[in-house]
């Protein structure tokens, strides 16, 4: 290892700076700075960046003053902990010191000591800021020690799971199949051999598992709950537990203490996971992971992963591409420049509050909105109003507390063509998706082109969101799709109760159409002789899908139509990675027939290949005096 790589960073690490001049006190006091490592060569590399990016002949002389090099410098300086830029890169300045300090304590090897590559099953390796957050924004005492796990073997066999417990079982004679009862057998056994695997790595060498690693790998899952940085599960020494569990019975909670019990006493017995956590003298901004070997790791207070991305459909769509209702990032703004706070425990916080207050998994909302709710009964903070609009003809106005919401009816087939075939979009859409390894429908017309230009279309979500940008152009209203809490509200009472039904219409209802479809290469969606599907797949490859006669249209209590057919459902906006919700008006539920806010389809897809079609309608958030 060169000494000029001493102080070179593993990982990309974006530091929180302070605009220069500015209170310090919102979120646009601040940049997420882009740092390569500690050296002065590194400081420079990320000022000129930083004034690259953001210098603009449109910049007011204020902002062009935030901007003057010496003043960055300073910024940057300081947010690593230095009194300013010289006291950094003096010759007795803190770079000098903290290379003196990593010599003198045996650290010179940088290393990631924080991403497990291996970590229980259901769970993510940590990463740097949650980590930072955790020594820095916690108001707990600074672990001695910090199981991260980087380096443990612990959960290395190879597809060893729940199902191999049953072997155990077979093996040993054990009558009862439950997990109290393997956790119970598997401790009694804990440092005695009771089970092999093959480590993950696909090496022919056997691991052998004592009772306590085979109970630890069985129930990885479980284990997956206590892998957390919220207490001090990980710590040495260990003062308060924390899992990620939720909506638990008191058995529950006294089997998974049990098991972490268990987890914990192999992690204190072992040597590899564990780093030393160590606080340089002079410095309150940085802390460093010694590991073995003089390896070792370091983070900065409010240090963050990534640069702050407030568009969640880049790179399909530009920032200006996306409908702007739809962006809105002042949240993510929030979270990502707020200096001080403890995202990791935002989000178990406002989980808790979701069950506490009568929340299920099936009305999981995903923790964008529940971290919205949380900041807001717990942090005083306040959503920024949405883009509104004046009154417009062709929508519907719903009053919902304290705004009104215009929702359109669904968008039909002539209206959505006439943009489809005169943009860009229409061309674009294939390389626009496969930028995020998506392979959008190819074509819109087999969906489409049997029916009438006044029924609805059926589209992907990806489609959906072009109109929306497009008529925001051609308009002036800042539309965007139904949020799924919207959507509930003014959804029309179902026409079908699920629960009634032997089969749910994912592919399998029965159906009292007496036509044998097997011999056309087309089927029908709606109609009133079609009360769910005949096969899992009723579209065949390379045919059509059409409206049935007669569709059973209702209508809300504000006089808005919704469809109300097992097979067409509607887009709406809660964009997941790669999936959104369509909800179904005739059962009030997902378009698959499960929980609205969790059983969702595939954005780039039109749903034609379960034999159902997708459309979508627009809303927008009407003037206070509407």
């Amino acid at each position: 290892m060169k000494d000029c790589d001493l102080l070179t960073a593993v990982r990309d690490v974006y530091v929180l700076a302070a605009k220069p001049g500015s209170p310090n006190s919102g979120v646009e006091d601040f940049w997420g700075m882009s740092l390569g490592g500690l050296y002065r060569h590194d400081l420079q590399e990320a000022v000129t960046t930083l004034r690259k990016k953001r210098w603009s002949a449109g910049l007011s002389e204020a902002e062009k003053r935030k901007l003057k090099p010496t003043a960055v410098y300073d910024t940057l300086a300081r947010a690593l902990g230095a009194k300013d830029y010289e006291d950094w890169i003096g010759e007795s300045g803190q770079a000098v010191r903290i290379a003196k300090w990593l010599t003198e304590n045996g650290m010179h090897k940088p290393t990631d000591l924080i991403k497990w590559n291996r970590p229980p099953r259901l769970s993510v390796a940590f990463t740097a800021q949650q980590v930072a957050d955790r020594l820095f924004n916690s108001t707990l005492p600074l672990p001695r020690k910090l199981f991260t796990g980087v380096g443990s073997k612990l959960f290395f066999p190879d597809g060893f799971g729940r199902q191999d417990l049953n072997w155990i079982a077979d093996r040993f004679g054990l009558r009862s199949r439950e997990d109290e009862d393997y956790l119970s057998f598997c401790l009694e056994n804990e440092n005695k051999v009771i089970a092999e695997a093959i480590s993950f790595d696909g090496c022919p060498t056997k691991l052998l598992l004592t009772g306590r690693r085979t109970i630890l790998n069985g129930l990885s899952e479980s284990v997956g709950a206590m892998y957390t940085l919220l207490g001090d599960n990980l710590c040495m020494p260990m003062h308060s537990q924390v899992f990620r569990s939720y909506n638990m019975s008191e058995e529950e909670l006294a089997f998974e203490r049990a098991l972490f019990d268990a987890f914990r006493r192999e992690i204190e017995q072992a040597q590899d996971g564990w780093v030393d956590v160590l606080s340089m003298p002079g410095n309150e901004n940085l802390i460093f992971l010694r590991g073995s070997d003089g390896t070792f790791d370091w983070v900065v207070r409010d240090q963050r992963d990534a640069p702050f991305a407030p568009n969640p459909l880049h790179p399909i769509f530009k920032f200006d591409e996306v409908p702007t209702a739809m962006l809105q990032p002042q949240l993510k703004a929030h979270m990502y420049f707020s200096r001080g706070k403890w995202a990791e425990r935002i989000e178990h916080d406002a989980e808790v509050r979701h069950y506490a207050e009568g929340g299920t998994g099936g009305t999981w909302p995903g923790y964008e909105k529940l971290v919205l709710k949380e900041l807001t009964a717990a942090y005083s903070y306040t959503r920024p109003r949405p883009p509104v609009g004046p009154v417009e003809g062709g929508f519907v106005p719903h009053r919902l507390r304290d705004s009104c919401l215009m929702v359109s009816p669904l968008v039909t087939i002539d209206d959505f063509w006439d943009f489809y075939e005169g943009s860009s979009w229409k061309k674009e859409r294939h390389a626009r998706a496969a930028s995020r390894k998506l392979s959008i429908e190819d074509h819109l017309s087999p969906v489409n082109f049997l029916d009438g230009g006044r029924d609805p279309v059926s589209v992907t979500w990806l489609d959906a969101i072009a109109y929306c940008r497009d008529y925001e152009r051609r308009t002036g209203l800042p539309v965007r799709l139904l949020e799924v809490s919207e959507w509930k509200e003014i959804a029309p009472h179902p026409t079908i109760d699920l629960s009634r039904r032997t089969t749910a219409p994912n592919g399998k209802a029965p159906v009292s159409d007496p036509i044998d479809r097997s011999s056309r290469r087309w089927s029908v969606v709606g109609g009133d002789d079609v009360t769910g599907f005949d096969s899992e797949h009723r579209y065949k490859p390379g045919g059509t899908l059409k409206f049935g006669p007669n569709l059973p249209w209702t209508r809300n209590a504000n006089g808005l139509p919704f469809l109300a057919a097992l097979d067409f459902g509607e887009w709406l906006a809660d964009l997941g990675h790669t999936e959104a919700p369509a909800a179904n008006a005739a059962t009030g539920k997902a378009l698959r027939g499960g929980p609205l806010e969790r059983d969702c389809c595939p954005i780039w897809s039109t749903n034609k290949y379960k034999g159902l079609k997708t459309g979508f309608r627009l809303c927008y958030v009407a003037s206070l005096d509407a």
